[in-house]
């Protein structure tokens, strides 16, 4: 739940203890739309999600038209009595306190509901009510600060785990994979395979093609061993012509599945790779396990060639 529900389920708790009325509301102003947030018990059978048209609603005859923000008998205000709203709720007393953005346009109200005339001094309470708004304004604008702020850090550590030139997990986040799933391999006993495979012939292509040529062919063999690996597999660029793959719940055959599927796929590109492969389950850290793949990466490296 976040501050603003919170905020709003404490306000209107409030509300309808100090000020009863047949129904409070915390709406917002959307898509032509009053649409409540939340609301209290009520015997009309309004819940979240409710609420009529903005064009139709009393809150819009508040903010648009200039009716006033507490009404003790809306009979005696003609932009309320003649409302298309109030009429089907039997509206008679209304209350209706604008929230508002961080730039001051509006958010939605917070608004009270009665088919009873109020006494005269519900006006008093104005003061009060307007405080309130204005509260649940300032937790609002921060709740929404800080999701922008959630989204910012989320895209900026994205930026920092990931490869640029590839799109694939940089080593940064292949190691922070590695760490989760031996968490997971020594809690609950998961089995987990690394492949590294080494790109051949990038060399010469950047001496004899130029980099240009030696980037593509990179970003060729990244699009061939994402597309070949199971979307639970975690593909990364640990640097240079160097690509690991690690399957999470994979035993040794599964691994070696991957393994062959691999090497058919970038030969079918043109491409191809020293391959190595290992499982968590020979050793007891990933740390290990992805020295023992890659030893056995460059063993077939050497004996290819």
């Amino acid at each position: 739940m976040s501050t603003f529900d919170e905020a709003t389920r404490l306000v209107l708790a409030y509300l309808q203890k100090q000020v009863p009325m047949d129904f409070w509301t915390v709406s917002r102003v959307i898509d032509g739309r009053q649409v409540y947030l939340d609301v209290t018990p009520n015997d009309l059978e309004l819940g979240v999600g409710d609420g009529p048209s903005w064009e139709d609603s009393l809150c819009h005859a508040m903010w648009d038209e200039g009716g006033p923000r507490v009404a003790p008998d809306v009979s005696r205000v003609p932009a309320y009595a003649s409302n298309r709203a109030a009429r089907e709720l039997s509206v008679a007393s209304y209350v209706g306190i604008p929230l508002f953005n961080e730039d001051s346009t509006l958010f939605g109200t917070v608004c009270g509901i009665d088919t009873s005339v109020q006494d005269d001094a519900l006006v008093d309470l104005a003061p009060q009510l307007e405080l309130l708004g204005q509260m649940l304004s300032v937790v609002r604008s921060l709740d929404a600060q800080a999701v922008w702020l959630s989204r910012q850090l989320e895209a900026t550590l994205k930026d920092a785990e990931t490869d640029p030139l590839t799109g694939l997990r940089n080593r940064r986040a292949w190691q922070r994979a590695c760490e989760v799933e031996e968490a997971r391999h020594h809690r609950l006993g998961d089995h987990a395979g690394i492949i590294l495979l080494d790109l051949d012939g990038l060399k010469q292509v950047n001496d004899t093609d130029g980099h240009a040529a030696g980037d593509a062919m990179l970003q060729r063999a990244a699009g061939v061993i994402r597309s070949s690996c199971r979307h639970t597999d975690v593909v990364a660029r640990l640097g240079g012509d160097e690509f690991a793959v690690l399957c999470p719940q994979t035993t040794a055959d599964e691994v070696a599945t991957v393994v062959a599927r691999l090497s058919a796929e970038l030969a079918a590109a043109g491409l191809s790779a020293g391959i190595g492969s290992a499982t968590l389950d020979q050793v007891g850290t990933m740390a290990e396990t992805e020295a023992i793949a890659d030893a056995a990466m460059y063993a077939d490296k050497r004996a290819r060639r």
